[in-house]
């Protein structure tokens, strides 16, 4: 008796695993046909184009809004339009440094941002440039993003300066005062 109770468990325990190895396939091929894509997934930087550009800056969270965009070759170029109730430092500071690491650790073909801040005076329609920074992807040192994305109010060290290549016009240091 003991002996056709482990043949009965040993075909069940069989069974029981060639049941879970097909149904493992089936849920395989399941996802394949529905599966969802991401643009940019973490961890997994991709090629960025016109196709997914859009889409990839979407999902950023950036303190103000995208005004212009373009992707020339390993060169992104963003515009970020600022109002006067929008303009605290450090969360500029830390959405700069949100599209710093979007183009530089979640894409393969970004080698140059060319990032400006712009202030838009609402009743004429005028452009006013606050703040640029032409920012190289190889010439980032290590922490200099955690640096930026957590400077606070306070200005701009030398470093800060010369690692994102910043300039500030005389409406930015006004601004910040």
């Amino acid at each position: 008796m003991r002996r056709k109770w482990m043949l009965q468990l040993l075909i069940v325990s069989i069974l029981s695993v060639v049941l879970l190895a097909v149904l493992s396939k089936l849920d395989g091929r399941l996802l394949e046909n529905t599966a969802v894509h991401t643009v940019f997934a973490a961890g997994q930087p991709g090629e960025l184009n016109d196709d997914n550009l859009v889409d990839g800056l979407i999902a950023l969270q950036l303190p103000v809004p995208i005004s212009k965009v373009d992707l020339n070759g390993g060169i992104l170029s963003v515009d970020l339009k600022v109002t006067a109730d929008q303009f605290d430092k450090s969360r500029l500071y830390a959405g700069m440094a949100e599209l710093i690491s979007f183009a530089f650790e979640r894409t393969t073909n970004v080698d140059q941002l060319l990032l400006r801040f712009v202030a838009e005076d609402r009743w004429l329609g005028t452009k006013y440039l606050l703040l640029a920074s032409d920012v190289h992807k190889n010439e980032l040192p290590q922490g200099a993003l955690e640096m930026l994305r957590n400077h606070g109010d306070q200005e701009l060290s030398d470093d800060l300066l010369r690692w994102f290549h910043i300039t500030r016009t005389n409406l930015w240091r006004q601004s910040v005062n």
